[in-house]
């Protein structure tokens, strides 16, 4: 009898739990591509490297979150029809990165700056200044 108490009573607060879970719906949202130039500097503002890439984006509009490919991003500062600012702050084995990303919807850019702060203190703090075009492409 103690037994099957428990169980209800562990079956019921389950139930609660996985009831409040938030599950993004992917195939709802928007995918938003931008193409970016990033130049990295070091202390004395010299260059280090210029790099070209991409990242995708889903777009939540109904819920105002913004996924990286399919991680969420956390830090959301502001998120309307024109703008999305954000603060993303990826690790590796190496190094700590700290990215502020603001996206214009209507002009369709994205500009970030970065700190890069590295485990090893062989190597000095670096910066980096990206900018970059948007597109949406499931229109």
């Amino acid at each position: 009898m103690k037994k099957n108490i428990l169980f209800f009573v562990f079956v019921f607060i389950c139930e609660g739990v996985l009831a409040n879970q938030f599950y993004p719906e992917y195939n709802k949202m928007r995918i938003y591509r931008c193409d970016i130039s990033e130049t990295i500097y070091n202390n004395d503002n010299s260059v280090v490297s210029q790099n070209k890439y991409f990242r995708i984006f889903r777009l939540d509009d109904e819920n105002k979150k913004i996924y990286l490919q399919k991680a969420p991003v956390d830090w959301i500062l502001k998120y309307d029809d024109a703008v999305i600012k954000f603060k993303h702050s990826p690790l590796a084995d190496d190094y700590i990165m700290n990215t502020s990303v603001t996206i214009d919807r209507i002009n369709n850019t994205y500009e970030s700056e970065t700190e890069i702060s590295y485990d090893n203190f062989a190597y000095s703090p670096r910066k980096s200044k990206a900018q970059g075009t948007c597109k949406y492409l499931d229109q």
